[in-house]
């Protein structure tokens, strides 16, 4: 039997690109210069007072700075596109350290490098450990960078999975207030994948430890009323249904609901996976009736 600690590194497979194409770019309001109080005793200078120069005005960065990067990620199927990706937004985040979009799109990459292109588990835990810094930094500059949260979160799930189940616990806290902070901006990036998140991990842990089912249902229903176009989130619900709640029927309805969205386009690599295993779940898992025919 496996331990309800275990978050399956496949369920934490996310359409991540989303992101990018979704997220509005937040920048931290400078703040504003605090009148000493002498100057609010004087009087206004008069226009002809030595009026002083205006100070220019801070330059906003370039919408289409990541445009390279993002397109090499949109191809990542492709290991090198993938690691080039991953590079580029490195480069970015070193020019500019104080930018949270280049520091969620470091995460984002560590995240997928990590997971899908790297097999040794120390090298593993170097990229999430990066990819949890850069969110972390990201968040502290900018507190409503949503998908500065949400990979943050994400890359500490899977380094504390990584590093032992026991050890993840300390950070569980972290990891569900960060993915609440990203659901309190936009409960929409990722296409619901913070509320995904958030239902592995009652579905997965001790009910002493806060584990719970019936709320793990209830987050992966909000993914599907959030984002009923991805194929993960009905995946996620078929698996508690069938695996937890010994609903039979119910898994299967909400498989077959699944199945019935239109084929992503190519650059969601993680749903066009998530619609093979649907596809695998129905036929593994079918009606009672179909079950007798195949006995005959």
């Amino acid at each position: 039997m496996k331990n309800r600690f275990w978050i399956p590194v496949v369920a934490l497979l996310l359409p991540t690109f989303a992101l990018a194409k979704g997220h509005k770019t937040h920048h931290p309001a400078q703040p504003s210069p605090t009148p000493s109080p002498s100057a609010s005793a004087s009087p206004s200078p008069s226009p002809t007072d030595n009026p002083e120069p205006e100070e220019s005005p801070t330059p906003k960065p370039d919408p289409e700075r990541f445009k390279k990067a993002d397109q090499a990620f949109k191809e990542r199927r492709s290991e090198t596109r993938g690691r080039e990706a991953l590079k580029l937004y490195r480069e970015f985040y070193k020019q500019s350290p104080q930018d949270p979009e280049a520091a969620w799109r470091v995460g984002m990459g560590c995240y997928f490098v990590g997971i899908r292109l790297t097999q040794d588990k120390d090298e593993q835990q170097k990229f999430y450990t990066e990819g949890r810094d850069a969110g972390l930094v990201g968040a502290a500059i900018d507190p409503n960078c949503a998908p500065c949260h949400f990979w943050a979160a994400i890359n500490m799930a899977l380094y504390g999975e990584n590093v032992g189940v026991f050890k993840m616990l300390f950070s569980l806290n972290d990891i569900q207030d960060h993915l609440k902070a990203s659901l309190a901006i936009d409960p929409k990036l990722a296409y619901g994948g913070a509320y995904r998140l958030l239902g592995l991990i009652k579905e997965k842990l001790p009910g002493l430890l806060g584990g719970d089912d019936d709320k793990a249902k209830e987050y992966f229903e909000k993914a599907i009323e959030t984002a009923p176009d991805e194929p993960l989130n009905f995946l996620f619900l078929a698996r508690l249904l069938e695996e937890r709640l010994d609903d039979h029927n119910g898994a299967l309805a909400i498989a077959q609901k699944g199945l019935k969205i239109p084929t992503p386009t190519p650059d969601r690599l993680e749903a066009i996976d998530a619609l093979k295993d649907l596809q695998i779940f129905v036929k593994e898992h079918p009606k009672p009736e179909e079950k007798k025919d195949v006995k005959k």
